[in-house]
Parts: structure tokens; C-alpha cells; sequence
């Protein structure tokens, strides 16, 4: 039986860490890539190892073998609201009748199609800070009325009026 042979590939030690030059630097027919490699120039890529590393291909070499990726499409829109999956019941533009997703054939064409909800408007910061300077204002206006109120009905009235402020507040 024949001994293997094997093969040192240069090292170097720079600053405390291993660098080792890439397999594709030498001919080395018993290494798999080597019918794909041996088609391009010989490589001189050092590369960062650990202390038991006895070869490495470079990061270039294994482009070389691997070949780019398959980038699909992303994501493409059904056509659909969003979120219609998980509506109760759900009526696309063709007439199609969902229930939680599942199409009920029975029942295509019996009903308009769904309308989608007007997106709420959002506040900038600025818009929010200014909201909250009134809320405050009325607060302090509110709680001036109920230092100043005798009978019961009024200080009611304003104490309702400050948990409706507050309730506004809390919102922001």
C-alpha cells in the first residue's frame, strides 16, 4: 500500500497570528476543486488560520468553484391587501371568497369585492410635540376651573374632562 503524500503549504507568522498561502498556489491533482481550479492562474492569497490548519483555499479561489449565487426576485405582491390571509372573510377583485385564507369556490361571485381601509395618517414629531403643548394647555386650564368650582356637578365635570385629556396624553 502506498503512503500518501502530503503536502506543507507555506505559513508565516506576522504579530502573533498564523497566515498560510492558498492550495490553488501549488498543482495538487489529489484535491477535488483542482479540475476547476487548475483552469485559472496559480494563486498567491495569504490567509488568517488557527494553529492545527495543514491547508486553506482562499476566499477567491472558492468564488473561483463555487460560482455566483441564484438571486430570485424578491417578493411579488399578489395583488391582494395585506394581511386578506388572516381577514375572516376576504373578497379579492375576480370574486374569489376567502374565509381566514381558504378558498370557498361555492360562494364566488355572491359578493362585492373587499374595500381596503384607509391607512391612518401619521404624525410627525414635530406635530406631536405641538398636540402635546395644547393637551398640556387645556390641562392647566381645566385644573384652574376646578380650584375655582364650588358645587359638586362642576368639579365632576372637570375631573371627567382631565382623565379625558389624560387618556389623550397617554396616546402620544
Amino acid at each position: 500500500m502506498a503512503k500518501k503524500e502530503v503536502i506543507k503549504f507555506k505559513t508565516r507568522n506576522r504579530q502573533g497570528r498564523r497566515y498560510m498561502i492558498c492550495r490553488n498556489s501549488i498543482e495538487d491533482k489529489s484535491y477535488w476543486g483542482w479540475q476547476i481550479l487548475s483552469k485559472y492562474s496559480r494563486c498567491n492569497n495569504w490567509t488568517e488560520v488557527g494553529p492545527n490548519t495543514t491547508a486553506v483555499l482562499c476566499h477567491v479561489c472558492v468564488n473561483k468553484t463555487v460560482g455566483p449565487p441564484d438571486i430570485k426576485g424578491g417578493y411579488k405582491s399578489s395583488g391582494r391587501l395585506r394581511g386578506w390571509q388572516f381577514m375572516k372573510e376576504f373578497v379579492d377583485k375576480e370574486g374569489n371568497v376567502f374565509h381566514k385564507g381558504i378558498e370557498q369556490p361555492k360562494l364566488k361571485g355572491t359578493l362585492k369585492p373587499t374595500e381596503p381601509k384607509p391607512e391612518k395618517k401619521k404624525l410627525t414629531k414635530r406635530e406631536k410635540q405641538e398636540l402635546r403643548t395644547q393637551i398640556l394647555q387645556q390641562m392647566n386650564m381645566v385644573r384652574g376651573k376646578l380650584k375655582t368650582a364650588k358645587f359638586k356637578k362642576d368639579v365632576r365635570a372637570g375631573n371627567v374632562q382631565m382623565r379625558k385629556l389624560e387618556r389623550q396624553l397617554k396616546k402620544l
